[in-house]
């Protein structure tokens, strides 16, 4: 497992994130699904993985909390949570408590003394920059001073933003407050990209989310028409996704070599800003695949710089 430092933190991370997003059911059982998470997530922890997401918004601590309780490795590893607030129904309104209370059950459900990255997510209804970037100063004014008795406590380190949007992520950044980034990033939602260069050069960190495009770029489903008529990616909201793989293909397709599922995630690696991939990992054989091709061999970063045009020519982004 390779590692990479969080922009110029003191932060050490694996270069793969465990994502627990669908590892388990969301109640408490015995049940495959659940059983076969928990190993994935031992299993990874094993590999070197040192780097975990969560969100109560997934209803799978209660698995985690199971396996990490009585790990042996649970104080080497480091924790990236989800912190909702405002959050869609708070009418953009910050609260404290709800802030410190997402940070306070993630340290007992996780059995962890300290969370290194909040993941804040400022959300409205609707969910729009119209709505939410007008309200970057309020928030950042009661929300600064509650993150820094939290990390002058030891119980979170740093702060990053989950910016939804372009615009909504030049003015958070703008702000001076935030680590670095979390935002979808791959081949095709690649818009994050442009912010890449000023990132780096005021020492911010990147996290990568989704980088199979929730399983559209995997060797699975990169082909739509093998798919059965019942996959979800036939469903026409994956229809724009298709059609801008297919410029994707025709541009970099020699770079991907023999599977879309190893070039995904190499892809993701390839600029050195980007410090973990945060993936979905459900069984011991997802966390073989993702793992072994996180080998250190990624393409040169001018790669991500081509898929940056390519956004720019044809618009490549999801709406």
């Amino acid at each position: 497992m390779n590692y990479r430092q969080f922009g110029n933190t003191d932060l050490t991370v694996s270069e793969i994130c465990f994502g627990p997003m669908r590892f388990s059911a969301k109640e408490p059982g015995k049940d495959k699904q659940s059983q076969e998470g928990q190993r994935a997530l031992e299993y990874a922890i094993e590999r070197g993985v040192n780097f975990i997401h969560s969100s109560y918004e997934y209803g799978v601590r209660w698995a985690m909390s199971e396996t990490l309780k009585d790990h042996p490795k649970r104080h080497d590893l480091h924790h990236i949570i989800k912190v909702t607030v405002p959050d869609f129904g708070d009418s953009g309104k910050f609260d404290a408590s709800k802030f410190q209370t997402q940070v306070e059950e993630a340290l007992r459900d996780l059995h962890t003394d300290r969370i290194a990255v909040i993941q804040h997510l400022q959300r409205n209804q609707p969910n729009s920059d119209e709505k939410r970037i007008p309200n970057i100063s309020a928030v950042h004014e009661q929300m600064m001073p509650v993150f820094e008795k939290l990390r002058d406590q030891g119980k979170v380190g740093y702060l990053t933003t989950f910016p939804y949007t372009p615009g909504f992520a030049k003015e958070a950044l703008a702000t001076g407050d935030f680590s670095g980034m979390v935002a979808y990033y791959n081949p095709i939602e690649i818009e994050m990209a442009q912010f890449f260069p000023e990132m780096e050069a005021n020492g911010q960190g990147f996290f990568c989310i989704r980088p199979f495009l929730a399983g559209l770029l995997t060797d699975r489903r990169v082909d739509r028409s093998s798919l059965p008529a019942d996959d979800r990616m036939q469903e026409k909201r994956w229809d724009a996704a298709y059609a801008r793989l297919e410029l994707v293909k025709q541009e970099m397709g020699k770079q991907v070599g023999g599977s879309w599922t190893d070039f995904a995630i190499k892809f993701g690696l390839a600029h050195p800003i980007v410090t973990s991939l945060i993936v979905g990992l459900n069984t011991v054989e997802q966390v073989d695949q993702v793992l072994d091709a996180a080998d250190g061999n990624y393409p040169d970063r001018a790669l991500v710089d081509e898929a940056l045009a390519l956004y720019k020519k044809y618009g490549l982004v999801l709406s």
